[in-house]
């Protein structure tokens, strides 16, 4: 494997001993590592769509993993995170797990059990990517749509006739008709059960990812 497609495992500890130890690991693992000293040096300079997780301390200055575990949220930058602490307790380990987490250990962790995460974190992350992909797809199907094709579209969806469509918008059914057939092509679908199962999906992952 060339080191252009290993996963990158980011870790993030102001400890720099922690630091040289878990890189040094991973590395003879087959890992890309790339090390940080501070939650802000992380968000500053890491790029987030390569594939691969993060390894996280809780407590650290200026930003604890916690409040940046809140930023990348916000940011909706899902990359798996697996938590180390010294100090950790239940609270904060089931907060982490809530907010997504793939997992909450602490210092120092067994090292087969932090190989395991990780390798269970890259997977997670390659469906992540994939499941944004579509997302991003969806959303660029749906903008094709003027504003009276997307109203047609909607109702189509949820099954109603030409007729009720056309009574419910105050249109021609030739207008409806022509609408729908705008729909099927710029959408490449060919009838009302695929453009159901197209609201379906895009429902679910705008709200994750959009």
């Amino acid at each position: 494997m060339n080191k252009s497609s290993q996963p990158l495992i980011r870790l993030v500890d102001d400890d720099a001993s922690v630091l040289k130890a878990q890189s040094l690991f991973l590395e003879v693992a087959g890992y890309e590592v790339k090390s940080y000293s501070s939650a802000l040096e992380f968000l500053e300079n890491d790029d987030f769509s390569k594939l691969g997780c993060l390894v996280l301390d809780v407590r650290m200055p200026k930003m604890s993993g916690l409040e940046l575990q809140n930023e990348l949220n916000r940011r909706k930058v899902f990359l798996p995170i697996i938590f180390l602490s010294a100090h950790g307790d239940i609270e904060m380990a089931v907060e982490a797990v809530h907010k997504g987490a793939l997992n909450f250990l602490v210092k120092p962790p067994s090292l087969d059990k932090l190989l395991q995460l990780i390798k269970n974190g890259v997977e997670e992350h390659k469906q992540r990517i994939q499941e944004q992909k579509y997302a991003t797809y969806l959303q660029s199907q749906w903008d094709l749509l003027t504003i009276a094709e997307k109203q047609v579209a909607e109702m189509l969806a949820k099954g109603l006739s030409n007729n009720m469509i056309s009574a419910a918008l105050d249109i021609s059914e030739r207008t409806v008709r022509s609408h729908k057939y705008s729909v099927y092509q710029k959408m490449e679908i060919e009838n009302a059960a695929e453009l159901s199962v197209f609201f379906s999906d895009y429902s679910k992952y705008r709200k994750k990812f959009l």
